[in-house]
């Protein structure tokens, strides 16, 4: 006699509830039947090849609908199926991949602060930037903001403090595809972090800054590239790393 199995015996077996193998049962999907004795739910061993062969198809992220026909496909139709299962999931994973490349730069921000914190005043060669004019009303420039929030930027000079011009850091080969550059140019920068208070009139930190590498240096340029933002005591600041230009 071929040996029967209830409900929670399966349900151990696959290490799935029960309550899943009732609603695959509801669906059409596994048959099953009741033991005419004591009522109770059985399975015979060619509903744990259909359950495995569930689990299966479930694993490539198809829905039970799409289970529920394949033994119904032809072999053409079922290529099909496959091949647009594969292509959502490829796009799925370009998705992932984008969202992982954007934590990571979030984490790296974080980091930098840190090191910021431990070590301020550190001076650094800086790789040669452009940076571009950028107004929340320009769209595309918005775009390129809401993809990568890293590339907000503030330029200003030590003679003309408090002026500053807001900008985007874009590949250098592409700088003559813009009218105006605020900044393109390498050198040497003392490097710190800025902190602006996000309230009425944001007031920062920069003077003090600035007074503390005068004390040693003549400066000129000012490139403040956003970090992150956050609370300090209550209090919600934008954090920049702000590179400040040693001329001497």
């Amino acid at each position: 006699m071929e040996r029967r199995f209830q409900i929670g015996e399966i349900a151990k077996m696959f290490d799935i509830a029960s309550s899943k193998l009732r609603y695959w049962e509801s669906q059409g999907i596994l048959a099953g039947c009741r033991n005419k004795k004591n009522g109770y739910r059985e399975y015979d061993v060619s509903d744990l090849m259909t359950i495995s062969d569930v689990i299966f198809y479930q694993s490539l992220g198809l829905s039970l609908k799409h289970i529920s026909e394949i033994e119904l496909l032809n072999l053409p139709d079922h290529n099909t199926l496959c091949q647009q299962q594969m292509a959502e999931l490829q796009k799925q994973q370009q998705e992932i991949e984008g969202r992982i490349r954007k934590l990571q730069w979030h984490i790296d921000a974080l980091n930098e602060i840190t090191f910021l914190r431990e070590k301020p005043y550190t001076l650094e060669t800086m790789e040669t930037l452009c940076i571009v004019p950028f107004e929340l009303i320009e769209i595309e420039k918005l775009r390129q903001y809401i993809e990568n929030p890293y590339l907000y930027s503030r330029v200003q000079h030590t003679k003309t403090l408090p002026a500053e011009r807001r900008g985007l850091a874009v590949p250098t080969c592409e700088r003559e595809q813009y009218p105006e550059i605020l900044w393109h140019g390498s050198g040497t920068f003392a490097v710190c972090l800025m902190r602006e208070q996000i309230c009425p009139g944001y007031p920062n930190d920069l003077q003090y800054h600035m007074e503390q590498i005068q004390k040693s240096h003549q400066t000129g340029y000012i490139i403040s590239r956003f970090l992150t933002c956050g609370a300090e005591n209550g209090i919600p600041y934008d954090f920049y790393k702000t590179y400040i230009e040693i001329t001497e």
